[in-house]
């Protein structure tokens, strides 16, 4: 088709327009037919059929090679020696048959710039097999994920799979709910494996289920010790959850998509409905990612700085450090400390990065967005969202401090020096904020200093950060609301700005959604659990709030109630109104409008 077309456009030529003679502009032309030949035969290079057949083996291979790496590194399950020997055989088979596969999609591909150019982290695969000669298994599961991931991407381009898209027909707010089940749902599966924990035996489904919701929903409940429980394995699905959940799942998979060039318009309206930005979506999927890791690499080395001198071994403070970087900027509130931060109450260093990471996670992408540029350019003005979002948290962070350490000064800080309980005062006022970490034990601190800190757990986050709750602008604008009613003033307006009436109805969904949801799973907590009223209230509001902060009582708590905790887990993070949108279809709006009501209220 290529070389017909141009042939026709050379022999359409007019040859009057040329500034040379006849003679001369034939053998141009004959120059060009044969440079356009040799260009279509290039290009057209077909890939034989024994090749898609050899393709075939390859992934019957990756699924059998699969199958092993879970019996054996999974499960645990001593194969006979046969069965052994032909593991061995195998993981050496995957390498060279993926090997020569290589070469053939290398050799079948025109421009050769291109496949580099789309495939270059298959040289990935080649780095554990260097480091590693006698044995090919590190290779080899690389290149079981490479396979499986070109699998997923080329059923994901079948007409089977685009119309069973087009049947299914999930909204924005489905997939992200969607997306959060399957993730706790591998998870869940990979904690089971015996390798996950120290005994060797694999922890059960629902403390299982409950630690991989509190993972990847980021709120640090947990009902077995992290860091005696699980081994180094199950410790490394416990962060990548985290580090998923915080960031959510589809902007991993939007940002995978994007750097293998496959973002596609679909991805972009969910994204931006997701995010509620209608600018550069790419350019801010792009700068998450970026702040992400530059702020959990550069909380990591200087936790790092701090702790290399506490436990000596290099390896095992590169490990604390970056599983407590991710944790405290994700909001997740996993420690692996026993007793959490509570040995560094006092210390200035591990307080300041810790929350400083904790603030960074809950304020919002957007935010920290605009805060940047702002540095960038100081005459730049923020925007309303921001400057909301940023004194309000402020607010909140103040109020919190002066209560608690005025409250706890000569109760939970009694032994604790001056600035130790200025420490703990300001570090149990962020946490609250969906972080989940504690520097003082929250069963010592009084009722009042509980109350203060539900109430904090309750609002929790900003929009758009890792944290969960009601979020900070949702709570100022009811504020505003009420101060508004008590004024008589019919607009809202805040910074010289008036506020829509749809986002004071929707702050007031998500308040009400959110005290429904907390109060029926409350309730029923009551009934199935013998505990006293108050550590299940706050376990129930930390759950909401996926903060992670407890009495003692979660490992207790019976297979009813840790079901009833996942729940709120899981409502807590993706939001009362994004589950209840999910539920639901696309609202339509009324072609038919109704006569005013006058109903009494108060």
């Amino acid at each position: 088709m290529y070389y017909n077309t141009a042939t026709a456009k050379i022999n359409n030529y007019r040859f009057q327009n040329c500034f040379i003679d006849k003679k001369q502009c034939r053998n141009i032309l004959t120059r060009m037919k044969w440079w356009l030949t040799l260009r279509t035969l290039k290009t057209g290079t077909k890939t034989p059929d024994w090749v898609f057949t050899y393709k075939k083996v390859i992934y019957g291979l990756t699924f059998f090679a699969l199958f092993l790496i879970i019996v054996q590194s999974g499960l645990r399950w001593r194969l006979p020696a046969f069965l052994s020997i032909a593991s061995s055989v195998l993981d050496y088979i995957v390498f060279v048959t993926y090997l020569f596969d290589a070469l053939l999609n290398f050799y079948y591909t025109f421009p050769k710039r291109q496949y580099l150019q789309k495939n270059w982290l298959d040289l990935l695969v080649f780095v554990p097999f260097i480091l590693n000669i006698v044995t090919a298994r590190a290779g080899v599961g690389i290149i079981v994920i490479r396979n499986l991931a070109v699998i997923i991407k080329t059923f994901t381009r079948t007409r089977k799979f685009s119309n069973l898209v087009r049947g299914v027909r999930l909204n924005t707010t489905q997939v992200v709910a969607l997306s959060f089940l399957g993730a706790i749902f591998v998870g869940t599966l990979l904690l089971t494996f015996p390798t996950a924990t120290t005994d060797g035996r694999g922890a059960s489904f629902i403390d299982a289920l409950f630690t991989s919701t509190s993972a990847t929903c980021v709120t640090g409940l947990i009902v077995q010790d992290t860091p005696t429980y699980f081994s180094g394995f199950g410790q490394i699905v416990i962060l990548v959850l985290i580090q998923l959940g915080g960031i959510g799942i589809m902007s991993y998979s939007a940002f995978l998509a994007l750097l293998f060039g496959r973002f596609t318009l679909g991805q972009r309206g969910m994204l931006q409905d997701m995010m509620e930005e209608d600018r550069n979506v790419l350019g801010m999927i792009v700068y998450v990612f970026k702040m992400t890791f530059v702020i959990e690499f550069a909380g990591a080395v200087i936790l790092f700085l701090r702790w290399i001198f506490v436990y000596k071994n290099p390896l095992q403070t590169i490990y604390l450090s970056i599983f407590h970087s991710i944790s405290a900027f994700c909001n997740a509130g996993f420690s692996l400390f026993s007793n959490s931060l509570e040995g560094y109450a006092g210390d200035p260093l591990v307080n300041v990065i810790i929350m400083a990471l904790i603030i960074s996670g809950g304020i919002g992408f957007i935010v920290v967005y605009e805060v940047t540029r702002k540095i960038n350019r100081p005459k730049r003005i923020l925007t309303t969202h921001s400057r909301l979002v940023l004194t309000t948290s402020a607010l909140l962070v103040v109020i919190g401090f002066i209560a608690l350490f005025f409250i706890e000064f000569d109760g939970a800080f009694l032994d604790y020096p001056l600035t130790a309980k200025l420490w703990g005062a300001l570090f149990q006022s962020v946490t609250p904020r969906t972080a989940g970490f504690n520097t003082v034990p929250i069963a010592s601190l009084s009722y009042v200093s509980l109350t203060v800190m539900m109430i904090l757990m309750f609002i929790g986050a900003s929009p758009g950060s890792t944290g969960g709750g009601i979020k900070t602008s949702t709570f100022a604008i009811l504020l505003l609301s009420l101060k508004n009613i008590l004024l008589g003033k019919e607009d809202i307006a805040v910074f010289k700005r008036r506020i829509p009436n749809t986002v004071v109805y929707k702050a007031l969904a998500i308040v009400v959604g959110a005290l429904l949801l907390l109060t029926s799973i409350f309730l029923l907590l009551l009934a199935v659990e013998t505990k006293p009223f108050l550590p299940l209230l706050f376990e129930a509001v930390s759950a909401f709030g996926t903060v992670g902060l407890s009495m003692g009582i979660t490992p207790d708590l019976t297979i009813f109630g840790k079901l009833f905790i996942i729940i709120l887990m899981y409502g807590g993070r993706i939001g009362p109104l994004t589950l209840g949108f999910a539920l639901t279809r696309a609202l339509r709006k009324r072609k038919i409008e109704y006569p005013e009501a006058k109903v009494l209220i108060g």
